[in-house]
């Protein structure tokens, strides 16, 4: 079977990166042929990227040179700079209109000729989202080169359902996977039911993320169920009892995109009570976003050193083991979730985990059993269940322990969750 695999881009960090690959390169290893494709440029040196690099999976991008003017916003900025430096007579002959009908100053006039230049070039031309076509010529490329039996479109919110208009056009099969949880609170699932029911069939990664894809999305198309994909990390040889435990520190851990949705200011709320009674506590977050600023600076108000806490991202399986050798406690505060990935990969490691009950979450664990929920938004909870694994180590251990278990029961391998995707496909196909 020849399935084609599309992802919107690759983040330096993310769990849907980590899911797509691991999916690509599990179905290639059961025979099919598989071809991922990113609808941005990525970087040579991005993990994702060089990983699938050393396996059989083909990769589809589009160049750099459409990619960058097309989506991304400083090399726009770039390129208005070049605009209005060629156009800069044009501007000098509007401000010069200004100071004889406004009877403005010549350095007002000048100024307001300019930004309403840059303004309008940005509005009309240069700040419009590009990649769409370009995306739809790079897909039809690809069709006829490759000749594609199925489409497997790996969405976040409504960033690709230009992709299922595409495909439903050319007559494609479609599976479409919503990572996201749909929340009316948020305006990304806007025009959704224009789009989703024109795919063949729809992957949620949780029971609530379907229910949701229902209710707010007015999906009626058939929905399958489908969580994490994660490799076994004892297989690529991590001792489950290698965790370090230092006498005077504990080192709590999350793996989080900065974005408003991973509720991190909570998290930080939650260190500063925390460290009030066990001061040697830290905290590292793995991750990089549009909020790294915002979340530094109020670091810095709560008395926390938020260089020290946001550490960037790491950038191999190689350091992620490394990262949890050194985890005593995995923190995962969002707001908003799907079914994630990172929290499968602490279960994995063996990690006791402190939670939100949003997503999937509470279908992966069970409070007080295999890790601590607290309620979105709620710091105190946060920093009491982190204080009570920090002074019971027995019971930290038990909680750890009672993850992994929960990891080594559930549907997580690569082999299970690439033979589940072969059966939908051909349900698919079937159906056609």
């Amino acid at each position: 079977m020849k399935i084609g695999m599309v992802l919107y881009d690759m983040q330096v960090l993310g769990g849907l990166e980590e899911y797509t690959l691991t999916l690509a390169t599990g179905l290639q290893r059961q025979g099919h042929d598989v071809c991922l494709l990113s609808t941005a440029w990525v970087p040579v040196d991005n993990q994702y990227l060089v990983r699938l690099q050393k396996s059989p999976v083909k990769f589809f991008q589009l160049p750099k040179w459409i990619s960058q003017p097309a989506s991304d916003w400083q090399t726009k900025e770039k390129i208005l700079d070049v605009f209005t430096f060629l156009f800069s007579p044009i501007i000098l002959l509007l401000g010069f209109l200004l100071i004889l009908i406004r009877r403005q100053s010549g350095a007002e006039s000048l100024r307001s000729a300019r930004n309403w230049f840059r303004g309008q070039v940005m509005k009309r031309f240069i700040g419009l989202d590009w990649r769409k076509p370009f995306v739809r010529l790079m897909l039809g490329v690809w069709k006829i080169f490759w000749h594609p039996d199925i489409l497997h479109i790996q969405g976040y919110t409504n960033s690709l359902l230009f992709v299922i208009e595409w495909a439903h056009s050319k007559k494609l099969p479609i599976v479409y996977e919503e990572h996201q949880t749909p929340d009316a609170q948020f305006d990304w699932w806007l025009g959704f039911q224009q789009y989703i029911n024109k795919a063949d069939l729809v992957v949620a990664v949780s029971e609530k993320s379907a229910d949701a894809l229902r209710t707010i999305c007015g999906v009626t198309q058939p929905i399958m169920i489908q969580g994490p994909l994660v490799p076994d990390p004892v297989a690529s040889g991590f001792q489950l009892d290698s965790v370090t435990q230092c006498a005077d520190s504990l080192q709590l851990t999350a793996f989080a995109r900065l974005f408003v949705t991973k509720g991190l200011v909570y998290l930080l709320e939650a260190l500063k009570s925390i460290k009030e009674k066990h001061p040697a506590t830290r905290l590292k977050v793995y991750g990089e976003g549009p909020l790294r600023e915002e979340l530094l600076a109020y670091a810095d108000r709560l008395g926390l050193d938020g260089k020290d806490i946001f550490v960037g991202a790491f950038t191999s399986r190689e350091e992620l083991h490394k990262i949890m050798l050194v985890t005593d406690i995995f923190v995962m505060p969002s707001i908003l979730e799907g079914q994630p990935v990172a929290l499968v990969e602490a279960m994995a490691y063996g990690r006791p985990i402190v939670a939100t009950t949003v997503g999937g979450i509470p279908e992966l664990i069970q409070d007080g059993v295999s890790g601590f929920l607290c309620a979105p938004g709620d710091p105190d909870c946060l920093s009491n269940k982190i204080n009570k694994l920090i002074e019971d180590p027995a019971f930290r251990s038990n909680l750890g322990s009672a993850a992994r278990k929960c990891y080594e029961q559930g549907p997580f391998q690569p082999v299970s969750v690439s033979e589940n995707f072969v059966s939908m496909y051909q349900r698919v196909l079937q159906g056609r």
